[in-house]
């Protein structure tokens, strides 16, 4: 008697997703292309997903649409690649790219409160910061 018992492949893990950074990558879609926040939140998921827990993602490894994301990126100084060299053992010279999340751009989006108009800076000044200057 045969065992029709079937085994199915186990299921991928799941990938830890960094929400931290879908966040601040949102906030940064949001910010430099004008996106509405649930577009700019989709969007900054694909493209951490795409990294999982590394620091740089192999364009190889990319699907076309997402890498036409990740050009859009990099074209707004998000993103960022290295370029490798590298040769096959048949001899053939290939160059590898390596797609990176620039952290600096990321942390450099803040939005700056703007103080109200009707409110006169100057006027909030002691007097003495008018005649500092001229004793020193």
């Amino acid at each position: 008697m045969e065992d029709d018992t079937r085994v199915e492949a186990p299921a991928p893990a799941p990938q830890v997703v960094d929400e931290e950074r879908v966040s601040t990558l949102s906030d940064t879609l949001r910010e430099k292309f004008d996106m509405a926040p649930d577009d700019a939140s989709e969007i900054a998921r694909v493209v951490v997903e795409q990294f999982g827990p590394a620091n740089e993602v192999n364009d190889e490894t990319l699907d076309p649409s997402v890498r036409s994301i990740f050009y859009t990126l990099e074209a707004k100084k998000i993103l960022s690649f290295r370029r490798e060299e590298y040769v096959w053992e048949n001899g053939e010279k290939r160059r590898g790219f390596w797609w990176r999340i620039r952290d600096d751009a990321l942390a450099s989006v803040h939005t700056i409160p703007v103080l109200d108009a009707e409110e006169d800076v100057y006027a909030s000044l002691p007097k003495d910061a008018w005649t500092a200057r001229q004793h020193a």
